[in-house]
């Protein structure tokens, strides 16, 4: 028998649980296959058994690495009927957004439509659960699933979370005297490995600037990138970004692997193989100083020979505890990297191999363009609110890309490429520009852009706390030449709050007037969470 997981991610999240499973499965002496939905070329490439875990992004949508298999299963013309396969499927979602694991919901009524059948409940996990993403699962799906496809199978499977498995790569140091050569046969294809990721361009910081000022509680930075990248406004800057350095050398002291930081090694499989030195791999690869998911705890078991610290770990994982789980590591946003040194005596007997079954590497994250290719030729600009943030254990925690984008300096390279995002219509018809905050960064360029033709119509809502500490903005569109109704809403600047939505009923008159009688289109960028609400109650307001 083999069990097909199948995962559709944005962010990683669905395909760590994914992994999570295949090591569940392998305890249990089931075989496996983990790849993305977008493998999946046709229908019939769907195997008897199956489990979908899938997230939704942004306004409802599907994850990239399963578009191509959302276009194909979603097709009114498929005829195909489903029978043979069956399925389980867990949604990833977070209940603050409109569009509520909209994907999961979705893809479990199509697969009924087609005739597949469920092996068990499907489970909405929600990011907002008490024990987050995975408590929910453990709670809601996991025994059940792997009681019903064992009573399917005729077979009883119960996973061990003690059983070490193989780990996912070898390894051979090439600086070694005596190296272990995998017997997989893949040395050979490594000689001309790229140090640029595909599909990435290595790009200079000309400018980092921060335009909040000193005083203020949150720093945002204006960036500007050269590139001959072409782009459009409305399009994201997507960026590979690297772990703080003082992480690194931490984890590196944690493995006793100091003397080894500039040595490469190779990694691989039967399916691939990778290149690198130690620092490469902890710096730029592997998300170190993630908050670690249950599984990570899960792991950490099989090397864990002390008594104490594997009755911890133990107790951690018992199905009564995930609220110490949950306090200890996901409250204080502890990371991977802390918890290791929590448990020090199971982290010195963890083979360096496994360092790629502990950590997910590292993810892409995508900023909204904040320049125009018409405007700013050759340049790429980004505004960008640094995270940073104390915990209940008062420690001060950082956005991993954010920090990296804010430590750069000028001349230093990273890895960009542009992805299609927001569709700004270029045509004459005026726009109505709703950006809060760092929401506003897409309508930055497109405002210069679209002035270049004074006859086009641009209004713009926008909202920070202070007029003098974080109205970014003002300085760029805010001159004689830039055709802008400007609108905006300092929340703080006086007692009562006010806030976009407030200044949208303000001025609904004018809202009503482009919309109604001038065909104004409208754009809202921003927090996808609570704000695309209060802004449609706003203008359900007006249009009332």
């Amino acid at each position: 028998m083999l069990l097909n997981i199948l995962f559709g991610s944005q962010t990683g999240t669905a395909e760590d649980v994914s992994e999570r499973f295949a090591c569940m499965a392998r305890s249990a002496g089931v075989q496996c296959r983990v790849q993305p939905l977008d493998s999946i070329t046709s229908i019939d490439d769907l195997g008897t058994y199956n489990l979908f875990i899938v997230s939704t992004t942004g306004d409802g949508e599907e994850p990239e690495n399963m578009r191509q298999f959302w276009r194909l299963i979603m097709r009114r013309s498929l005829s195909v009927v489903l029978s043979h396969v069956h399925y389980a499927l867990i949604g990833l979602g977070d209940s603050t957004y409109p569009k509520f694991n909209f994907v999961g919901k979705k893809l479990s009524k199509r697969l009924e439509q087609l005739g597949a059948q469920a092996i068990c409940e499907k489970v909405l996990a929600d990011e907002q659960h008490p024990h987050g993403t995975d408590g929910c699962i453990d709670q809601t799906f996991t025994s059940i699933f792997w009681k019903a496809l064992g009573d399917l199978i005729g077979q009883e499977l119960q996973p061990r979370i003690d059983q070490r498995l193989p780990s996912k790569y070898q390894i051979q140091w090439i600086d070694s005297d005596e190296p272990h050569i995998p017997s997989n046969g893949t040395m050979q294809t490594l000689k001309n490995i790229p140090k640029i990721p595909p599909g990435y361009s290595s790009v200079p910081l000309i400018s980092n600037t921060r335009v909040t000022s000193e005083d203020h509680w949150q720093d945002v930075r204006l960036l500007e990138f050269e590139t001959d990248l072409s782009y459009k406004c409305g399009d994201v800057a997507v960026i590979l970004p690297q772990c703080p350095i003082a992480s690194v050398h931490l984890l590196v002291s944690i493995f006793h692997l100091e003397d080894k930081l500039d040595h490469r090694f190779i990694a691989s499989n039967e399916t691939s193989s990778l290149s690198m030195t130690v620092l490469e791999l902890f710096r730029d690869y592997l998300h170190i100083t993630r908050v670690p998911s249950r599984s990570f705890f899960e792991k950490l078991v099989w090397f864990a020979d002390d008594e104490l610290e594997r009755e911890r770990l133990l107790e951690f994982l018992q199905a009564g505890n995930m609220d110490d789980l949950y306090t200890y590591c996901h409250r204080p946003r502890r990371t991977s990297v802390e918890v290791l040194q929590d448990f020090p005596q199971t982290a010195s007997r963890i083979p360096f191999e496994y360092v790629f079954d502990l950590f997910p590497h590292i993810r892409p994250r995508s900023f909204s363009i904040a320049s125009s290719p018409k405007i700013h030729p050759n340049r790429i600009q980004l505004l960008v609110a640094i995270v940073r943030y104390k915990t209940i254990i008062a420690l001060y925690r950082e956005g991993l890309c954010s920090n990296y984008l804010c430590r750069l300096q000028s001349g230093e390279r990273i890895f960009m490429r542009i992805a299609t995002s927001f569709n700004l219509i270029d045509d004459d018809r005026p726009a109505i520009m709703i950006g809060p905050g760092t929401g506003v960064a897409p309508f930055r360029g497109w405002i210069l852009e679209r002035s270049l033709n004074q006859d086009k119509l641009n209004m713009l809502f926008f909202g920070c706390r202070y007029r003098k500490k974080d109205a970014y903005v003002e300085n760029d569109l805010l001159k004689d030449s830039i055709n802008l109704i400007y609108i905006p809403a300092y929340s703080r600047d006086q007692d009562e709050k006010i806030y976009v939505q407030h200044k949208i009923i303000e001025y609904g008159h004018l809202v009503w007037e482009w919309i109604s009688h001038k065909h104004a289109r409208v754009y809202l960028a921003g927090s996808a969470k609570q704000v695309p609400e209060q802004i449609s109650d706003a203008l359900k307001t007006v249009f009332i």
